[in-house]
């Protein structure tokens, strides 16, 4: 397994652990933490030279392979600091998208990462001084569409014009499935929250499905449609089950994901799954609020469901995060508690919903 210093804020102790988790993924391990102030940033190494030059020290004594940076790097940024440090060197976006790369499984999946590593990757698959190996800043080497791929400024644009198409064709046949539910003004239900919060599991719970639950980040990249019971009286909704979020979710990836994401933007409910146990929920939820705000979502009425409430201790811990993020409904997806009271909320919202619609008509 391979051994990496992270960099990062003092301070920003939350996403530093994301980070860690992130590179846990890939199989890699985090050795030490490199803490820097990002007040005095060099364009050229994004480090000071102090900072540098101690940095150029730790990593061979510690026998790191890996320096990832809780950031984003510019492509000379990456190049400079291969050159003066003998590591792998990754940044937040990069190590995102290589998680991405090997969860995506569905022929749409897999063209939306390609286009995201290809916009994120653009400078240096056009430098002809570029060294295009695994060194660079993703740990595949070679990743998606360059393997075939002329590295040159028109065969790159020509294959991003080629995978937009074809994106476009695939957002055709799911605009007649999405037109073809709205015209069924059957309720849908879109599960939203940050990633491995417990979402999926939720999911199979009220649709009755087995979706993967594997406690892994980004487990689900492409959305799950559903059908769930609420009661015998009314017809079943709709339940969509739906990407992740995180911290610094790169914006290639939200362009690429944005026809996807942007089906959560035709809810008429979202469930914001919490996990409940975590000490940076509170955090989370701002996350989730800024990315529903980029794919156009926030309007929507919801639900904060706490999930995994069979993890807290103590009653204390449910009244400190009430008195941050209001009420909600709290649940346990692993087995099965609060999830009568979840359908009864949702009901109530179903109800609500179809009334209002029903007066302004």
């Amino acid at each position: 397994m391979k051994k990496a210093i992270i960099v990062g804020e003092k301070g920003h102790a939350d996403s530093l652990r994301e980070l860690e988790l992130l590179l846990a993924t890939l199989d890699i391990t985090t050795i030490a933490p490199f803490y820097i102030h990002t007040k005095t940033i060099s364009r050229a190494t994004f480090l000071t030279s102090g900072k540098l030059e101690e940095l150029k020290g730790i990593a061979p004594l510690l026998e790191a392979d890996v320096v990832a940076f809780d950031f984003s790097l510019s492509y000379t940024q990456l190049a400079n600091l291969k050159k003066a440090i003998p590591a792998m060197i990754l940044d937040r976006p990069r190590i995102i998208l290589e998680i991405f790369s090997k969860r995506a499984t569905t022929r749409e999946g897999k063209i939306q990462v390609e286009l995201a590593y290809l916009k994120i990757r653009l400078p240096e698959l056009v430098n002809p001084k570029a060294k295009l190996d695994q060194q660079m800043g993703f740990i595949g080497g070679k990743g998606p569409g360059e393997k075939k791929l002329e590295l040159n400024r028109r065969a790159l644009s020509l294959r991003v014009q080629s995978l937009k198409k074809k994106l476009r064709t695939i957002e055709k046949n799911r605009v007649q499935k999405r037109d073809k539910r709205m015209k069924s003004d059957q309720f849908i239900v879109s599960l939203v929250g940050y990633t491995n919060a417990g979402k999926s599991t939720l999911f199979n719970q009220l649709t009755k499905q087995s979706v993967p639950t594997d406690d892994l980040l980004f487990h689900t990249l492409e959305p799950k449609i559903g059908k769930g019971f609420l009661s015998s009286s009314v017809h079943p909704v709709l339940y969509a089950d739906t990407v992740g979020f995180i911290r610094k979710l790169p914006h290639e990836l939200i362009e690429s994901f944005k026809s996807t994401l942007e089906e959560i933007s035709l809810s008429d409910l979202l469930l914001i799954v919490l996990d409940s146990s975590d000490p940076a929920v509170t955090d989370q939820v701002q996350v989730i609020r800024d990315t529903l705000v980029e794919i156009k979502a926030d309007h929507l009425p919801y639900l904060f469901v706490f999930n995994k409430a069979d993890k807290l201790t103590e009653e204390s811990q449910r009244e400190q995060i009430i008195a941050s993020l209001g009420e909600g409904v709290w649940v346990s997806a692993i087995t099965g508690d609060g999830l009568e009271d979840l359908r009864k909320k949702i009901l109530d919202q179903l109800f609500l919903h179809y009334s209002t619609k029903e007066a302004s008509s």
